[in-house]
């Protein structure tokens, strides 16, 4: 930040901007721990009515206990769970690190933990600040700001708390820093 800048405003997220990971992260551990039930003794799908036939089928045509080894369908499902779980690891440490901030100057948008990505629009740049929000985002009480700049350059805020009262303080800043710069 510069010397004589200070922070107006903490942009609050909504905790729901983790929802996509987490589900994901589910998911991977579910995959995972299917791959485990796999290399059971008797593996799960051995009671199924489809492998029951499978089996049938593949003795008849090929040879007696033809098929697909099970240390390969553990193998690749938990190929499967480890991509997705890095994926989904990977969307939540975005997610946790993005900051949002307005200042006396400007309005930036922080993310990364290893790398790093700062956007920054100076509020004499803004040109009007844009609400988007879903059904779901007004039961919870949340919403994506657009904030646009001149030319084609603009900040997306996701997952915003109170996003009304925050409009409006950017909206105040925007038009205090513009009278001041007038007078």
């Amino acid at each position: 930040m510069l010397p004589t800048e200070k922070v107006l405003l903490e942009i609050k997220r909504s905790p729901l901007a983790l929802g996509a990971g987490l589900r994901d992260l589910t998911i991977a551990l579910a995959i995972g721990w299917l791959g485990w039930r796999v290399m059971a003794p008797v593996p799960f799908w051995d009671s199924w009515w489809l492998v029951t036939e499978y089996r049938k089928l593949a003795t008849r045509f090929l040879w007696e206990g033809a098929g697909i080894p099970a240390s390969w369908i553990a193998a690749a499902l938990g190929l499967v769970a480890l991509w997705i779980g890095l994926s989904a690891l990977r969307q939540l440490v975005t997610e946790v690190s993005r900051r949002y901030r307005l200042t006396g100057q400007r309005v930036l948008a922080h993310s990364g933990v290893l790398g790093r990505r700062v956007d920054q629009l100076y509020l004499l740049s803004i040109d009007g600040v844009s609400l988007e929000q879903s059904l779901f985002g007004r039961l919870f009480g949340h919403a994506s700001l657009i904030v646009a700049g001149r030319g084609n350059n603009h900040i997306r805020f996701d997952f915003v708390r109170r996003p009304d009262e925050v409009r409006d303080k950017i909206d105040r800043c925007v038009l205090a820093r513009r009278n001041r710069t007038k007078t």
